[in-house]
C-alpha cells in the first residue's frame, strides 16, 4: 500500500507538471515570430531599393547639371544605371523645362520595376513600382 501512494504521487506529479506548457506556447508564437522576421527582412530590401532609386536619381540630375546629358561620347543612361546595380531600372527622362541655358532647371525622373512583398502566412503584397524625381540647376 506504501509502494502505491508514492507511485500515485508520482504519477500525480509528472501529470500535473508544466513542462510541455513551454512546447506548446512555443508552438502558437512561431507563426507570429515568423512573419516578424519576414515581415523585417522583406521591408529592408524594399527600403533597399527605394534608397537605390533615391541615389540613381540623384546621380542622374547631377550628371545632366553639369551638361553630360547632351554629350553624344558620354552614354547617360548607363551611367545612371551604373550607379544602381542592385535595382532594374526601366525609364529614365530628362526634362529641360526652359532650355538649356546656365541656371536653369534640369529635372530627372526614373522609373523603377514592379516587385511584391512576400510574407508567409500574410500573402503577397504589391505590385510597387518606385518612381523618384531630382531637379537641379544647369552649371554648364
Amino acid at each position: 500500500m506504501f509502494y502505491n501512494i508514492n507511485k500515485m504521487k508520482i504519477y500525480k506529479k509528472i501529470l500535473s507538471g508544466e513542462r510541455g506548457a513551454s512546447a506548446v506556447e512555443f508552438a502558437i508564437i512561431l507563426p507570429i515570430l515568423i512573419m516578424l522576421i519576414f515581415g523585417i527582412v522583406q521591408f529592408g530590401i524594399a527600403y533597399n531599393k527605394y534608397i537605390a532609386v533615391t541615389h540613381a536619381v540623384r546621380e542622374g540630375a547631377r550628371l545632366a547639371a553639369v551638361g553630360l546629358y547632351e554629350d553624344p561620347d558620354f552614354d547617360f543612361e548607363q551611367a545612371v544605371r551604373d550607379s544602381a546595380p542592385t535595382i532594374e531600372i526601366e525609364t529614365i527622362t530628362v526634362e529641360n523645362p526652359e532650355g538649356l541655358k546656365i541656371g536653369n532647371p534640369v529635372s530627372v525622373t526614373i522609373t523603377v520595376e514592379v516587385f511584391f512583398i512576400d510574407i508567409p502566412m500574410a500573402g503577397r503584397w504589391g505590385p510597387i513600382q518606385l518612381n523618384s524625381q531630382a531637379t537641379m540647376r544647369r552649371e554648364r
